[in-house]
């Protein structure tokens, strides 16, 4: 258990109804979650998890758990129009799923880790 761990197990010991000062109890046990939030990376969690929410972009992760693809056979795929696609895209791009590759005119996705399959049991 880490030192912000420890630090909310203690501020919960005590219930906030028979806390004296209800302000203090409220703001340091604020601090500590918010702290032990930035510790466990959960907005970066976050983010992986909102790129996951939507049935099209985990079929694209899905895809391209096969082989890297191109924008031209990941909108045939989907039934999607390119801009559509590059909507998509970006959202998996931000949360480090997917990575592209320029060559020539032609860009093309990949996992940037193909373990990922195996985590999101898809």
């Amino acid at each position: 258990m880490s030192a912000t761990e420890r630090k909310i197990d203690e501020i919960l010991q005590v219930h906030f109804c028979d806390t004296p000062n209800t302000e203090e109890y409220v703001s340091e046990l604020r601090n500590y979650s918010e702290k032990h939030s930035k510790e466990l990376g959960l907005e970066r969690l976050s983010e992986y998890y909102k790129a996951l929410s939507d049935e099209k972009r985990l079929l694209i992760v899905r895809l391209l758990g096969f082989r890297e693809m191109c924008v031209c056979e990941l909108t045939g795929a989907l039934g999607v129009s390119q801009p559509n696609l590059s909507h998509h895209i970006k959202k998996l791009e931000q949360a480090g799923l997917v990575k592209s590759d320029r060559r020539g005119k032609w860009i093309y996705y990949s996992l940037v880790d193909t373990g990922v399959l195996d985590r999101l049991l898809i």
